[in-house]
């Protein structure tokens, strides 16, 4: 199920409606835009910081460490693409060739949109602290997701409105 919320969260309170089921997934975080400082790179299995380039950083992180981080006071995203994947699955940071990213990206904004990495089972979507988009497999996380935030719309119907 695709959804979106017109309203920002902290990704604490977006990690609070999966009722722990984030614990079950690594994730993947990538194009992230705000407040993650250094004295947390070790929450992390895996990283690479790109300073000085147009890539962004990416990160690889278990769900237990993810919500251990979401809760920190001084955590905070305006953007970002988390994807989660199974625990057995291992992703090598230096032969990533599907980065998922959010600024910029039209593939959200269409009639199906689809999670960008083709292992990945949801993908939580922070859009310039203003939109969070959820696409997921895991029919668990969508239906706790939508009955913790109400105003929830479809994806799907939300790109069929008119602007």
């Amino acid at each position: 199920m695709n959804t979106i919320l017109e309203d920002f969260y902290e990704l604490r309170e977006i990690l609070s409606s999966f009722d722990n089921l984030q614990n079950n997934y690594n994730w993947l975080l990538t194009d992230l835009d705000g407040s993650l400082p250094d004295v947390y790179l070790d929450y992390f299995i895996d990283y690479r910081t790109y300073p000085k380039e147009a890539r962004g950083s990416i990160y690889w992180i278990t769900g237990e460490k993810l919500t251990e981080l979401a809760n920190k006071e001084d955590i905070y995203f305006a953007w970002g693409v988390f994807s989660a994947f199974n625990k057995n699955e291992h992703i090598d940071l230096d032969m990533l060739k599907e980065e998922p990213y959010a600024d910029g990206n039209p593939n959200f904004w269409v009639e199906r949109p689809k999670i960008q990495h083709s292992k990945a089972t949801t993908e939580l979507v922070l859009w310039d602290a203003g939109l969070v988009l959820l696409l997921s497999k895991d029919e668990k996380i969508s239906t706790n997701f939508r009955n913790k935030f109400k105003e929830f719309k479809s994806l799907e119907v939300y790109n069929k409105e008119p602007f």
